[in-house]
């Protein structure tokens, strides 16, 4: 018998267990090392995914941030921004609090002097109210500046400001809000619910409008608008195949960065708000209703010597057409008398038809603010028929008389426009009005009228501008028409070869002899030479002064 002991049992019953350890323990180094391999190579591929497309992670963080933007950017066509919202400040005060109210407001208006001592001093002493504000939009120095005074009961509070990058460039289309954001005029107010729902989604709204042809627009309009002594100016250019409109302009203009420094009337859009009868600048549609009702043909004879009675009212012309005439020369010799004649027969039902069709008699689609209604009473006997055929009785606005002139660009069929840049394959409504031989027709009548007749003004060598001038007389007192004051305008459609843009001039209050020909067609030629090449449109070099 061996004994009992260390090396007896113990240790012969330990030796057979070492091999079925040996396994295991290779085993679990093997896991191991795999295991690391493995969590090396998910970080080399997560490092290659994020080289490549970014973290993940940090999309919904970015959206959440952009999530909190109440109102989203606002660009033109090209991505030039026209509004944003910023971080600013308000500077607040809790009156209960202050400890000293005029020593504290002496040391505000220090550092603010745009602060109102009377206004200030009541809103401090007034303990009714647990935090009152003093001034709204500080910037970050402001900010800090207050702080670092350490008043007693003053403080900053974090709010949103709207800013408008290009100041007054484009004013009354962006249009601004108040203090607390809210939208007050232009495509803030028209597409309040589109901005707001694109700040939520981290987007801009991006218009159809470019700031160069705005830019271009605006600076001729004001230089006629002041040459011309005129009360206000209103401009729009559309591309008459989309509807989209690429600038509008509307004389005076305002800061909507200052907002409380410009006047009502600086605010006023004229394009889409103010209505006015039109004058000759109807003329056009009236052709076109007489051709398209086999009324009329463009080699008729009409003797327009004479003034036209109708129900006790004489029409005339301001230069009476001598000898026998033809539809272009009603048109290029802007006849009153011929549109009148032309009118009479095609009768009060088919006139109205045709006004409504062309959108004379609903506010714009523009996406603006203020889209003024149109002034347009049913004819109530010949002489209504009569005078809507050379452009009154009818108040509408030069966005609705723009749009309407878009049949001159689409073959007789009508686009409604639009503030929003489309696609390039978005779907177009048209609204067919003419027959495409009608609508040829009257636009080589329009031609004409740019190269012989009354808008002359507006040519512009090599880029074939058609078009008609309009000059209306205004209401004046009681006696009616006031001669001393007229509407003066010039709706133009160009290439006249290949019509597609739509342009839209009119100036408000001119005086006595001022007509459309001579204020506003040369405004159109200014600024068709300077939008020219942004459009891929090639003109002649102006001729040198002699």
């Amino acid at each position: 018998m061996r004994p009992l002991g260390p090396n007896s049992v113990f240790s012969h019953e330990r030796l057979p267990q070492a091999p079925l350890e040996a396994a295991p323990a290779r085993n679990r180094v093997r896991f191991l090392a795999i295991s690391i391999f493995a969590v090396l190579f998910l970080l080399a591929g997560r490092a290659v995914q994020l080289a490549f497309s970014g973290d993940p992670l940090a999309r919904p963080q970015g959206a959440n941030v952009a999530a909190s933007l109440p109102r989203a950017d606002i660009v033109d066509r090209n991505g030039v921004l026209l509004a944003t919202t910023v971080r600013a400040w308000a500077l607040t005060a809790e009156p209960a609090h202050v400890r000293n109210v005029v020593e504290t407001a002496d040391t505000l208006m220090q550092h603010f002097p745009g602060l109102e001592r009377e206004v200030l001093l009541r809103r401090l002493n007034n303990t009714d109210q647990t935090t009152v504000f003093l001034e709204r939009g500080l910037t970050q120095e402001q900010r800090d500046r207050v702080v670092a005074l350490r008043l007693r009961g003053i403080g900053v509070q974090a709010e949103h400001h709207r800013d408008y990058p290009q100041g007054a460039l484009g004013a009354h289309v962006v249009g601004f809000t108040g203090i607390d954001l809210n939208p007050q005029a232009g495509i803030e107010l028209g597409l309040d619910e589109e901005i707001r729902a694109a700040g939520q989604e981290g987007r801009a709204v991006r218009l159809s409008i470019d700031v160069r042809m705005q830019y271009a627009l605006e600076t001729e309009l004001d230089a006629a608008a002041r040459a011309a002594h005129a009360s206000g100016g209103a401009a729009i250019l559309l591309d008459g195949r989309t509807g989209e409109a690429l600038a509008l302009a509307s004389w005076p203009s305002f800061d909507p960065n200052r907002i409380n420094r410009s006047s009502e009337d600086a605010r006023r859009d004229r394009v889409a708000g103010d209505i006015h009868e039109l004058g000759s600048t109807i003329k056009p549609f009236t052709v076109a209703m007489a051709l398209q009702e086999n009324l009329a043909t463009s080699g008729e004879l009409f003797d327009l010597s004479q003034p036209l009675e109708v129900d006790n009212t004489v029409i005339a012309d301001h230069e009476p057409i001598t000898g026998y005439a033809t539809l272009r020369d009603i048109l290029t010799r802007s006849s009153n008398v011929g549109a009148a004649r032309l009118a009479l027969r095609l009768g009060g039902a088919r006139q109205r038809a045709y006004l409504e069709r062309l959108g004379l008699t609903a506010p714009t689609t523009l996406q603006l603010g203020r889209r003024q209604t149109p002034l347009a009473p049913a004819a109530q006997g010949r002489r209504d028929v009569a005078a809507l055929g050379f452009g009154y009785g009818l108040a509408t606005t030069p966005a609705t008389l723009a749009s309407a002139y878009t049949v001159f660009t689409n073959n007789g069929a009508r686009v409604a426009p639009t503030m929003l840049a489309l696609g390039r394959d978005a779907p177009i409504e048209r609204t067919q009005i003419f027959t495409p031989e009608v609508t040829r027709q009257v636009m080589v009548y329009l031609r004409a009228v740019v190269t012989d007749g009354t808008g002359r003004a507006a040519n512009v060598p090599g880029l074939l501008v058609a078009g008609k001038t309009g000059t209306a007389e205004k209401l004046g007192s009681a006696q009616g028409y006031d001669e001393s004051r007229n509407f003066s305008s010039f709706a133009g459609v160009f290439p006249a070869n290949d019509p597609r843009y739509v342009i839209v001039v009119a100036l408000d209050d001119t005086g006595a002899g001022e007509a459309g020909g001579l204020v506003a067609a040369p405004v159109v030629a200014r600024t068709l030479r300077r939008i020219a090449p942004m459009l891929g449109l090639r003109v002649e070099p102006a001729q040198p002064a002699r």
